[in-house]
């Protein structure tokens, strides 16, 4: 292709590009960016852990016994993955992408769950809001052993049958 006929095509094309940053990009709607998590709705599960696969978002337990979960921005590859699988609509896929930093401390967000201890032996259930949810569902008289680890459940409901019967524990 000729010198001169190149020319032509790009006088009728006029302006291609955009002056970013002066000028605000283009961005399609099916763009994906960086995500947000919303604290009220994330149970603290840790689906959206199993299906990162450059695992951006990891779920941590403190030694105080809180869980966190931590989206590490430079890591994610913006595939929006864990915005599908979370079950409770709290990831959310944003437009987003200038995430310039100067330290990698302002990459990450940290979302704490407070969790829930058995009122017997102390262990960790759960993330607090999660097991709120479920004794909402559940109801009843089921609701009183929320705040009881599966061992000590079994424990509990085994020494009420065995006291009905007549049995003494």
């Amino acid at each position: 292709m000729s010198i001169m006929k190149l020319l032509s095509i790009a006088a009728r094309a006029k302006v291609v590009t955009r002056r970013y940053p002066f000028e605000p990009p283009v961005v399609t709607e099916g763009f994906r960016g960086k995500i947000e998590v919303d604290p009220k709705l994330c149970w603290g599960c840790g689906v959206c852990t199993r299906i990162c696969p450059p695992n951006a978002l990891t779920l941590k337990k403190r030694e105080d016994g809180t869980l966190v979960l931590s989206y590490f921005m430079g890591r994610c590859i913006f595939c929006g993955m864990c915005a599908e699988v979370c079950p409770r609509g709290a990831i959310t896929v944003t437009k987003e992408f200038e995430l310039a930093s100067l330290t990698a401390e302002d990459l990450v967000r940290n979302v704490k769950h407070d969790v829930v201890r058995c009122r017997i032996c102390g262990r960790v259930i759960g993330p607090a809001v999660e097991m709120r949810e479920a004794t909402k569902s559940v109801g009843g008289a089921e609701a009183k052993y929320y705040d009881l680890c599966p061992e000590c459940r079994k424990l509990v409901v085994a020494r009420g049958i065995m006291t009905k019967v007549g049995v003494r524990p």
